[in-house]
């Protein structure tokens, strides 16, 4: 990033769960300590030179004139930085962002994962979720929208109770919801681009990453350049990364994003690619070590 550019980021890592709830979201004290030590992370490798953070209790007008940029967009990360007397650049519109966003969008561009589906009605899951799966031993339900492995849930075919049945109504209510197989996964992937308005794209080096029981991100690592053991996947990546961009222009998008991806045990005890788990629309975690400084910002 050029360092004479200054700007003023916000770093709502909530962002996810901001699209999936709407106008009336607050985050909860939990949400703020859990985000807050990715926060001071990510600062100080997604922020360059003279670029500071804002948030809700920085004082009025404190970063008044520089240009104001987002981990995401969302209203009230455009709310805290005007606030805060920045002039947000130039970003989609929080309706692309929901649409793009959802685990919908993802779907609509084809399952990569044996019989995975995003449905939208009761019935529909009740039939997907009292078969076996193609692959593993139960199912992941995902609901639209979430972060860190918030929203999701495991259910065994056919044995769903009451808890699950809450937890799937209460996803379709807001949109639908991803079922796919629960497998075991072997190794955590990313690429990462950067989409232009004019729909050009720049795409980061092939990552892997680590991530908790629950889908939290611990770190990422950049896969040393011409490794053998990672040529097929680099390319396999990069290949979905540019797959993606292209829906992402169409769907009006411009900016960061992530494609995740991962490799799993098959039935067999051989390995699969899973080659887009999830597309995050945003910045991430990792972005700083895949794709490298974000492009200088522009008012």
């Amino acid at each position: 990033m050029d360092p004479g550019v200054a700007s003023a980021w916000v770093l709502n890592l909530d962002a996810d769960l901001e699209l999936g709830a709407g106008p009336a979201y607050s985050p909860r004290a939990s949400v703020k300590a859990a985000m807050q030590p990715h926060v001071e992370r990510l600062a100080t490798t997604l922020l360059g030179q003279g670029e500071v953070l804002v948030d809700e209790t920085s004082p009025p007008m404190v970063v008044r004139g520089l240009v104001g940029r987002a981990f995401c967009p969302t209203p009230r990360a455009l709310a805290i930085l005007t606030r805060a007397g920045a002039i947000p650049e130039p970003h989609p519109s929080v309706d692309v962002l929901r649409r793009v966003n959802s685990r919908a969008f993802s779907a609509s561009l084809g399952a990569s994962l044996p019989g995975a589906a995003f449905v939208t009605s009761e019935p529909e899951a009740r039939a997907t979720l009292a078969t076996a799966p193609p692959v593993g031993h139960a199912w992941r339900v995902k609901h639209a929208f979430g972060m860190t492995g918030r929203n999701q849930r495991v259910v065994s075919p056919g044995t769903e109770d009451a808890a699950d049945l809450a937890f799937v109504l209460a996803g379709l209510a807001r949109g639908g919801v991803q079922i796919e197989p629960q497998v075991t996964i072997r190794e955590e992937l990313a690429r990462h681009g950067f989409l232009h308005r004019d729909g050009s794209l720049d795409v980061g080096a092939l990552v892997v990453q680590t991530c908790d029981a629950r889908g939290a991100w611990l770190s990422t690592e950049r896969v040393p350049v011409h490794s053998d053991a990672y040529v097929a996947l680099a390319t396999t990546l990069l290949d979905e990364v540019t797959h993606v961009g292209g829906a992402l222009f169409r769907a009006g998008y411009f900016g960061p994003f992530g494609v995740d991806a991962f490799t799993y045990e098959d039935r067999d005890g051989g390995t699969r690619l899973q080659r887009r788990s999830e597309i995050n629309a945003r910045y991430s975690m990792g972005f700083p070590v895949g794709f490298g400084a974000p492009p200088a910002p522009r008012r």
